[in-house]
């Protein structure tokens, strides 16, 4: 996935351009004349067959970038270097901005937040916590293509994994003897100081037993160790499962990304959840969307 930089006058723009799902993503930007940003972005997008726009702004900027293009999909707190991130989209397909599950999806999520924030964080008996290292990559790259039909970044590589772990995402595997049971990662972008907790893949043969769970409180650990206090999920708004398991660990639902990428054969919605760092800001996201 390319990362473009652009830099004139007017504005300052790094950007992903991710063919796989069709989408450009801004990862850092500085803006002059933000009419001329919207309008390049625009045009990018169109140029590369793109369909979606996600652009996480700062609140200072919220009311010159957001215009008549762009709406607001969710908040994630700290994102910029402890400044708050508030993720404006733009749909080049009318397709790509609709989705029939949304009322499920509410209900959905309204069950999980109705449930008690309680979880066992206890690793069972004959299993094993540790950080991957590149040996670990050909079991992970398996696991992934075992537990996903398709996925947004090209986990089933293990070349790509080796890379990852390089550049210094983290990841921690969960094994019964040789037997890779599950992993998670902290990608991490070291620029902003913040990490979004991903790539959750547990076998199979070992759902049920609270993995996901004891995988990403390590992950916290160690993030909070390497001074990442800005800690995000996208979780896929129709999982149970995962959604689950995020509420209890304390995260907030900040919004949702819709049609977000191709994960599991098809384009996903995905829930936006954000681990509170010193004060609640549950209402975050529905004030933002008054300004």
């Amino acid at each position: 996935m390319p990362i473009i930089t652009i830099n004139r006058p007017e504005f300052f723009l790094q950007a992903n351009l991710d063919e796989y799902n069709r989408r450009i993503w801004i990862q850092d930007y500085r803006v002059n004349n933000a009419t001329a940003l919207r309008f390049f972005l625009l045009d990018l997008a169109k140029v590369q067959n793109l369909e979606k726009i996600i652009f996480p702004v700062k609140e200072a900027d919220l009311h010159l970038l957001r215009g008549e293009e762009f709406r607001l999909e969710g908040v994630i707190k700290g994102y910029f270097q402890g400044a708050d991130a508030y993720f404006l989209t733009f749909y080049l397909s009318e397709k790509r901005c609709r989705s029939g599950s949304l009322l499920q999806e509410k209900q959905l999520l309204e069950k999980i937040l109705g449930q008690p924030r309680e979880y066992q964080s206890v690793l069972p008996k004959g299993f094993s916590l540790k950080l991957a290292t590149g040996e670990h990559t050909k079991d992970m790259a398996e696991l992934f293509n075992t537990v996903f039909s398709s996925y947004p970044t090209p986990v089933y590589d293990p070349s790509y994994l080796r890379e990852a772990i390089q550049t210094g995402d983290i990841y921690v595997v969960c094994y019964e003897d040789h037997t890779l049971a599950g992993v998670s990662t902290a990608e991490i972008d070291w620029n902003q100081r913040h990490a979004e907790l991903t790539n959750c893949a547990t076998h199979p043969d070992y759902r049920g037993m609270g993995l996901n769970t004891i995988l990403l409180k390590r992950l916290e650990e160690n993030c909070r160790t390497k001074g990442i206090h800005c800690l995000f999920s996208l979780s896929r708004a129709s999982s149970y499962g995962m959604n689950l398991v995020l509420h209890r660990l304390g995260y907030e639902v900040q919004g949702r990304l819709i049609n977000n990428c191709h994960i599991a054969g098809d384009y996903e919605n995905m829930n936006i959840w954000v681990k509170p760092t010193l004060n609640s800001y549950k209402y975050l996201y529905q004030n933002a969307l008054a300004k």
